[in-house]
């Protein structure tokens, strides 16, 4: 960059080279800020200074005082730039190899001499506050108890930083958290108190019953035809049939909230070439629609029906509903007159396909005349319930926290402390209990029975701050955890929850470190509970809560249903599970020649059908232009706005997601991208951006961010492979989608297949970016420059185990920025 200062007045110029040269005699030696000020004043003030402020960036104004920290991202920012080429950008005057060196040397010795000014101005105690789920994870696991902190009039909803929702700057607690902690409490404790001593109910209905009103009258019309097939129950697209009725069970109230088991026998119709059906069981959200519970598609044909078996948490009293999802809808075949008809209990009656003596001719026709299916349909032959249901380990969980009823308060407080320590995750000194006992003796002293009173106790344990917050940390700094931290920390890093009984176990006795520290981690990563962090940290880490944030317009993406919403959300997340159970090399993030899919996105992405119902691994070949995370539709998805794909939205979540790097908010005086006037030419999304970023103060951040996104324009707004554009404005043929691009460091590619291979070359930065996401999950922070030599450790050990993605998460827990406060 040229100098900064050109054609100012050399009397000016000596003012500012005298502030300058005052404020680093005060920050730093002269010797140290000589090589950093006169790099930045010859290639970097001119673009980043008074004149020019690009990516919000000001080097004049950037804070030297390094022991502060103040502003150590933006210098850590600035070398990473320098050192990989991107800055000074090529169309700027260059430095030598000894400006660049000195340069770089210069600063991270600056930085390096404050990390302990740093450190030792964090704050002595901190505190994190737990996420809506890993409260939910902690009270089973602390007492057996299901409680769903996420429904309405719960739990606030936890605010998100980048798509994570455990970072503990984000985590305030107002009041009304406060009352809901209350709340949420009382709920917890009557389940964990009550469900013990109460029995599961079971009730099944058949076809005849939920179809036919009992089928006393059908019946007889079956065996004067002769037939000896049950009657069944067709359910349908476009319309929501009950699967779960509050009297159903006798009386529901919130008492009966728990597990249940459902089971049903059922088998499916699909029409030649069609979708199988898919059926969600929910709450009904409209005529046509369910929140979906359970999701399962059904495949068993109808001459071998299969029994289907799942468990759900339901909060009672309640009411669900059936719901066939298929894009192959029954409207297109006459709408509700023809639902209608289906639905009367006289008008059709159903056992098989082949009773063709059943299929009256003026009645709506479900078949054609070979027998095939006109919809994607499900015959239901029964459903059964049963619950509310109690493990034997969940039965544990409670036992062990009542004293018996006759305990003398010398035992109820023994009770409280081994409660109140597990609770709390840490020893727990006998005094600090002394105000919840006080409460328990004055209910008791009261008339209330022993049972009640030690509810009020447990009450004011699960609403203090030593639950609802990880804390760590004493008054006197100490600069590393101690072992009830770590166990905690490790516990909810892996298994979003409470440390279990062995890792509390370690925690008291001291031990947990060397190889018991590697055993646990090991332990840990083989448990079911592992499947938490799976499910957690990948929705969090690839913001797959923007998945249907802003749902395809209908008309221009017929082929979008609810059920392919689902599944897109879970495929990246399935994928995930496929590469940490398998510890498969993590460059398969980018690119591989599988994928996890069920029915719906074998046919979603034009793949042969899997064999058996659910996700599993499905072989791509390249003209199918899948493979990896970036294709995958729910990624494409999230980074549109349901009518258009968004390039450079795809090019800031893939900096984001595989590089770590957060772009720049674009300028507030920036006009946004024009659409097309009807009279004007048709021309890409593409074409408009380049005329867009053709602006000066866009130009730099495009640079860096339009070619990732750009390089997936061969597909749509949901995904869908194409080689035109559909340009709804303007005259003219579709254009043709131009996917090629060149990257910041000038590596040209022509497409998303080639871009996915220049990204495989830059395998240790995605590994260092992978990372940097676990540990700011695990830490539950943004992480600093402090951090930049045990994540580089990480990296190296990723390398020395072939990059597999589990020995990363086994490193990262075993690492020591996890044992570091």
């Amino acid at each position: 960059m040229p100098q900064a200062g050109r054609g100012l007045s050399t009397e000016i110029i000596t003012k500012v080279c005298f502030v300058a040269c005052t404020f680093f005699t005060v920050a730093m030696p002269v010797s140290a800020a000589e090589p950093i000020e006169s790099f930045l004043q010859k290639h970097c003030i001119r673009c980043h200074g008074p004149e020019q402020e690009e990516g919000d960036i000001r080097f004049d104004q950037l804070s030297r005082d390094f022991k502060s920290g103040l502003d150590t991202h933006h210098w850590a920012e600035a070398i990473d730039k320098v050192n990989s080429g991107e800055m000074p950008p090529q169309d700027e005057p260059q430095p030598t190899q000894d400006e660049l060196s000195a340069f770089v040397l210069h600063l991270d010795s600056r930085l390096k001499q404050g990390r302990a000014a740093r450190m030792a101005a964090r704050p002595a105690i901190a505190h994190y506050r737990l996420s809506r789920r890993e409260y939910q994870n902690t009270v089973y696991d602390l007492l057996g108890v299901r409680y769903d902190p996420a429904k309405p009039g719960e739990l606030n909803e936890d605010t998100l930083w980048q798509g994570y929702e455990r970072i503990g700057s984000q985590l305030s607690l107002s009041p009304s958290h406060v009352d809901r902690y209350y709340g949420a409490a009382e709920i917890v404790l009557d389940r964990a108190f009550l469900q013990a001593a109460s029995e599961p109910r079971k009730v099944r209905k058949t076809a005849a019953e939920l179809r036919y009103g009992g089928g006393k009258q059908q019946q007889e019309a079956l065996d004067l035809f002769g037939i000896k097939r049950p009657l069944r129950y067709l359910l349908f697209p476009g319309r929501v049939q009950p699967a779960l009725s509050a009297n159903w069970l006798g009386h529901t109230g919130p008492e009966h909230s728990g597990l249940y088991k459902l089971r049903l026998q059922a088998s499916g119709i699909r029409p030649p070439g069609g979708q199988p059906a898919h059926l969600s069981v929910g709450k009904q959200t409209s005529e046509e629609t369910v929140d979906g519970l359970i999701e399962f598609d059904i495949t068993a044909p109808e001459d071998s029906p299969q029994v289907y078996e799942f468990e759900v948490f339901l909060e009672m009293p309640t009411q669900l509903h059936f719901c066939v999802v298929a894009t192959d809808g029954i409207d297109r075949r006459g709408g509700a007159a023809f639902r209608n008809a289906l639905v009367s209990r006289d008008g059709y009656l159903f056992t098989h396909s082949s009773e063709t003596r059943l299929l009256n001719p003026n009645a709506p026709q479900m078949f054609d005349d070979q027998g095939n299916g006109i919809f994607s349909t499900v015959l239901l032959d029964w459903v059964e319930w049963e619950g509310p249901l109690v493990t034997e380990a969940e039965k544990s969980r409670r036992e062990r926290v009542i004293p018996p009823a006759d305990a003398a308060p010398a035992e109820v407080a023994e009770y409280l402390q081994r409660f109140a320590e597990r609770a709390w995750r840490r020893a727990v000194k006998p005094q600090e209990l002394d105000d919840y006992m006080r409460s328990y003796l004055g209910e008791r002293e009261a008339g209330e029975s022993m049972t009640d009173a030690y509810r009020i106790a447990l009450q004011g344990v699960l609403t203090s701050r030593n639950f609802i917050y990880l804390v760590e940390g004493d008054p006197t700094p100490r600069p590393r955890l101690n072992d009830w931290e770590l166990a905690s920390r490790l516990s909810y890093f892996l298994w979003s929850s409470m440390p279990d009984q062995n890792l509390f176990t370690a925690a008291k006795s001291g031990k947990l470190s060397g190889e018991v520290l590697s055993n646990e981690v090991d332990r840990m990563l083989s448990d079911g509970r592992i499947n938490r962090f799976i499910d957690d940290f990948s929705r969090q880490w690839l913001q797959l809560h923007r998945v249907g944030m802003f749902p395809p317009d209908k008309k221009l993406y017929p082929k979008y249903d609810d059920w392919l919403e689902a599944s897109m959300r879970a495929e990246p997340v399935e994928y995930f599970r496929e590469m940490l159970v398998n510890n498969l090399p993590i460059e398969s993030f980018v690119d591989s020649d599988w994928t996890m899919a069920n029915a719906r996105l074998c046919d979603f992405y034009g793949l042969p059908e899997p064999k058996r119902d659910g996700f599993q691994r499905v072989s791509l070949k390249p003209d199918d232009h899948r493979g990896g995370l970036l294709t995958m539709g729910a990624v494409l998805g999230l980074t549109s706005d349901g009518t258009r794909h968004r390039p450079v939205h795809r090019g800031v979540w893939l900096s984001e997601a595989l590089f770590n790097k957060t772009p720049p908010p674009p300028p507030a005086n920036v006009d946004p991208i024009e659409p097309i006037p009807p009279k004007g030419n048709k021309i890409t999304i593409r074409q408009r951006i380049e005329a867009h970023a053709s602006n000066a103060s866009c130009a730099a951040c495009h640079r860096n961010i339009d070619p990732l996104g750009l390089a997936f324009d061969q597909f749509d707004a949901i995904g869908q492979w194409r080689t035109r554009e559909h340009v709804p404005t303007g005259v003219g043929e579709d254009p043709l989608v131009d996917a090629s691009g060149v990257l910041p460091d000038g590596r040209p590619f022509r497409d998303a297949a080639q871009f996915k291979q220049l990204l495989l070359e830059d395998r240790q930065r995605i590994t260092r970016a992978f990372i940097e996401h676990l540990c700011t999950y695990a830490l539950r922070r943004v992480l600093t420059v402090d951090d930049q030599d045990a994540v580089e450790a990480i990296v190296d050990e990723a390398k020395a185990s072939q990059y597999g993605v589990r020995d990363i998460v086994r490193a990262v827990a075993l690492s020591d920025l996890i044992r570091t406060r």
